[in-house]
Parts: structure tokens; C-alpha cells; sequence
């Protein structure tokens, strides 16, 4: 009888352990999610890709909608996508994010004729059921698989997960998605961004490179497209060893800062911006490094402008070896703005920029529309001219602001609190069990001893009966609810 009793609390304690494992992982896994996660549309199962990106399947996301396989694309994840022949709203629920944190979200296109009607589709999407942008494709068939489609919002959720739902504008168009991608952003960054506000990507441009810089060179994976050629900017790339961003709180990345732009005379002019004929709000975030260590004599000051309104309090003097950061915001904006730099009458030297990022602003705090459409079609290489887009851009439609009703009723409840109770639950009675019987055991034990033994005189060393182990568990949890900052002075 006690083989057998050692038998099954070595077998209860196995299995505890087991319990305990797998707890820990998928308390692993949930957080990761939490933090970042990228669903390829269409597929199953999942995969890492070559920098190092864990992808999976759109299963247990979506319930409606029909996966298809691209014949002759091999590149993940746009060799697969999930369309919508049905339904004027279908949507991806239960996405894991991190409550109260800036979030982005993008959403990739890539449709290169899947479905052999040479028609591509244009319809509008819905983030939370908050903010929506247009999705506008114009190539039927691209033939390449570095250029694709893709829209883009940076908002802080009211909760642990996110819906996008995919909105029917034309009963002829089939709305489709390639891939989700989420990325939770540090505390600070687009700190001045309200809780029921949204960033919709416009344009975001790395100046003075050649290439398209993207994760993991920018953790938070944001794309960052070359500035087009022109004859009359000279490309720069910084002395400095390294650059120190953290005067930047948008964390713009070191390999973006360490090129630049200037102009061959006193003044920038960018123009033909990545926005709509009709005026948005929107939220402009320029970056700026000295790339040279300036002699006394020389000096670097320029005030920059969005049309009439200064960006900044003042003259931008760019730092060496360091990353400045200027924000506009709410101010209105189209597609015949433009952004000047302007040299000071005491400036040696011309204007540079590093980097900018501009976003229309998607339920603006001060009353503003919505976020602007059109899918942004980037590829890696630049547009031959000096507007800055990296990429043809289509022509967005007018502004549409608000959010929209889901075909899906009621968002499922987040079943992660129950998962975890049950599992902690299951693995203490099982733990419990476990002990208890190591207690009820050695109890027996030292009953049958203290009948049968002979009574002998205490030596300070005797063998304790019916110890019990004290089992001390604590569960920490990380909840950081900081809240998004607003910043009223503009």
C-alpha cells in the first residue's frame, strides 16, 4: 500500500508540475501577444519570418470570409489573403493589445489580381469601432512583391483587445486583407495624442537615405520611405558616432536621424503631401540632428512652417550627435500644403530635416473630421521628385470621420481572466491534493512509530512527525494604466 501511495503522489506531483509549465507559457505567450503581434490573413498554422517575426493564422480572429493563395506570390504574408463576398461588414475581433498604451496597427493589401477580374477593390476599414480610414487600390497587378498597400493608425484602446472591421462601400467590391500587425509603442510616444484620438499615417519619410528603413532597424515597426531625388537637395550623413534620441519623444530611429537633407540655398520647400484636396486635421512630427560638429563661426538656424502656421515656438537649431523634435498639431491641412524650412537672417549654413512623420488626426479633440483614405502604396524605392512620399500615392477620398456598427453584434467577452482562474484553480487543488497527501501519509507513519517504538530519552535530535511543507504562492501582475498625456497648449 505505501509503493502505491508513493506511486500516485509522485504521479500528482507530476502532473501539477505539467500544469504549472503550462501555465507559465501561455502566460508567456498572452503577454507577447500583448505587446505585438502579426496575424498573416488567409493562412493557417504559423511561422517566424527572417527578421525574426513569429506570424500567425487568421484563425480564431475572423468567422466570415474566404482564404485564398495567391498562385505564383511566395513571399509571407501577402501570398495568402482572407476576402469578404458577403456582408456589408466583416470583422477581425479579439485582437490583444495593452489597455490604455499607444498601439499601432497596420493593415497590409496586396491584391495582384487574386480573383482574375483585373477590378481592384476599393472599401473603408474600421479600427475599434472608432476611427476609420479608405482603402483605394489602383494596380491590378503590380508584379512585385516589395510594393504593396497599407493603412496605418496609432490610438491607445479603451480595452485588452481591438476589432477591425472591413466596410463594403460598393456592392461590386469585394473588400480583402493580407495581414494585421500590432505594436504596442513605450509610454511617451505621441504622448500628446487624446484617449478617443487616432493617428492615421499620411506619410512618414526618412531623409538624405536610399532605402526604406523598417522593424527591425525601427523597433516599433514603422516604415520610413526615402525622400524623392532633387537637384536642388544635398544629402548628408552625420559625423557623429552615434546620436542620443531620447530628446525625441516619438523615438524616432538612430539610423533615421543619421542622415539628413539640406538644401543647396536658404530654403526647403516639400510639397504634394500624402493628403486630400479637402482640409484635415493632422499632426506633423519633424526630427532633427546636426550631422557636422560646427566650427564658432559656423551656425545652423531655420524656422519651419506648415503654409502660414510655424511649427515650433521658434528657430529650429539642430543639436550634433543629439535628436530634436518639433510638434504641430490640429493644424488644417490638403494636398496643395506644403512645409517650408527657412534659413535665419544669422545662419551660416541652410535648413536640414532628418525625418518627418505627418497623420491625419482621427476624431480630433477640437472638433476635427476624421482620418482622410486612401491606402497608402509604398514600395522601397523613391518617387523621383521631392514631395517626400516614398511611394505613388493615390488620391485619397474626402475625410470620413466617426465609427461604424459591426455586423457581428456584441464583442465576444475576453475569456482570458476565466482561462487563467480555471488553470491557477486546477493546479492548487491539484497541489493541495498532492501535499495533503504527503501530510495524511507521514501522520500514519508516525502514529504506527509511536505505538510500536520503545519510549527513549530526548537527545535534541529527534525526527519531526507530520511536518507539512509551507507552500507560499504569489502572482504578480504588471498593470501598468498610465494614461495617454494630453497636451492642451498648442
Amino acid at each position: 500500500v505505501c509503493v502505491h501511495v508513493i506511486k500516485l503522489i509522485s504521479l500528482l506531483m507530476m502532473a501539477a508540475l505539467l500544469l504549472l509549465i503550462t501555465l507559465f507559457s501561455l502566460s508567456a505567450i498572452i503577454l507577447t501577444f500583448a505587446e505585438n503581434i502579426s496575424i498573416d490573413c488567409g493562412s493557417t498554422g504559423s511561422y517566424v519570418d527572417s527578421n525574426n517575426v513569429t506570424w500567425v493564422g487568421d484563425k480564431g480572429f475572423v468567422t466570415t470570409g474566404e482564404p485564398m493563395k495567391i498562385p505564383d506570390v511566395v513571399t509571407k504574408p501577402i501570398n495568402t489573403l482572407r476576402y469578404f463576398p458577403s456582408g456589408q461588414t466583416n470583422c477581425y475581433t479579439n485582437i490583444p493589445v495593452t489597455k490604455r498604451r499607444n498601439t499601432l496597427v497596420r493593415t497590409k493589401f496586396y491584391y495582384e489580381n487574386y480573383d482574375g477580374n483585373f477590378s481592384p477593390p476599393s472599401f473603408d476599414l474600421v479600427y475599434d469601432g472608432k476611427h476609420r480610414d479608405s482603402v483605394e487600390i489602383t494596380e491590378s497587378v503590380l508584379n512585385d512583391e516589395e510594393t504593396y498597400y497599407y493603412s496605418e493608425l496609432i490610438f491607445a484602446p479603451a480595452n485588452e483587445n481591438i476589432s477591425i472591421c472591413l466596410f463594403r462601400t460598393s456592392p461590386s467590391d469585394n473588400p480583402f486583407i493580407s495581414s494585421i500587425e500590432v505594436y504596442s509603442l513605450d509610454v511617451g510616444m505621441y504622448a500628446d495624442l487624446g484617449p478617443n484620438e487616432g493617428l492615421i499615417t499620411r506619410q512618414r519619410t526618412t531623409c538624405g537615405a536610399k532605402e526604406s528603413i523598417s522593424y527591425p532597424l525601427d523597433p516599433y515597426g514603422r516604415p520610413w520611405y526615402p525622400l524623392g531625388s532633387d537637384d536642388t537637395l544635398d544629402d548628408l550623413t552625420t559625423s557623429a558616432p552615434s546620436i542620443d534620441i531620447t530628446g525625441a519623444s516619438n523615438k524616432p530611429p538612430e539610423v533615421v536621424m543619421s542622415k539628413a537633407t539640406s538644401s543647396l540655398g536658404k530654403i526647403i520647400k516639400l510639397s504634394n503631401l500624402a493628403l486630400p484636396l479637402t482640409g484635415l486635421p493632422v499632426y506633423l512630427a519633424l526630427y532633427f540632428s546636426e550631422p557636422q560638429s560646427l566650427g564658432r563661426t559656423q551656425k545652423r538656424s531655420f524656422n519651419v512652417f506648415l503654409d502660414d502656421t510655424q511649427v515650433g515656438s521658434g528657430p529650429i537649431v539642430p543639436v550634433f550627435g543629439k535628436a530634436t523634435q518639433v510638434v504641430l498639431r490640429d493644424a488644417v491641412a490638403t494636398s496643395g500644403s506644403q512645409i517650408v524650412f527657412q534659413s535665419t537672417d544669422d545662419s551660416v549654413l541652410p535648413p536640414i530635416i532628418n525625418g518627418l512623420e505627418l497623420y491625419a488626426i482621427s476624431n480630433s479633440r477640437n472638433g476635427g473630421g476624421g482620418g482622410g483614405g486612401g491606402g497608402v502604396n509604398h514600395s522601397g524605392g523613391g518617387n523621383g521628385d521631392s514631395e517626400g512620399s516614398g511611394g505613388a500615392i493615390p488620391r485619397a477620398k474626402n475625410a470620413v470621420g466617426g465609427g461604424a456598427k459591426t455586423s457581428g453584434g456584441n464583442k465576444k467577452k475576453n475569456k482570458l481572466p476565466l482561462i487563467l482562474g480555471v488553470t491557477f484553480a486546477s493546479a492548487f487543488a491539484i497541489l493541495s491534493s498532492a501535499f495533503g497527501a504527503i501530510f495524511i501519509r507521514r501522520r500514519q507513519n508516525g502514529k504506527t512509530r509511536s505505538t510500536t517504538a520503545p519510549p527513549t530519552s530526548s537527545t535534541g535530535h529527534g525526527t519531526g512527525t507530520g511536518m507539512s511543507p509551507l507552500v507560499g504562492q504569489q502572482f504578480a501582475s504588471d498593470t501598468n494604466d498610465s494614461y495617454v498625456v494630453q497636451d492642451d497648449h498648442h
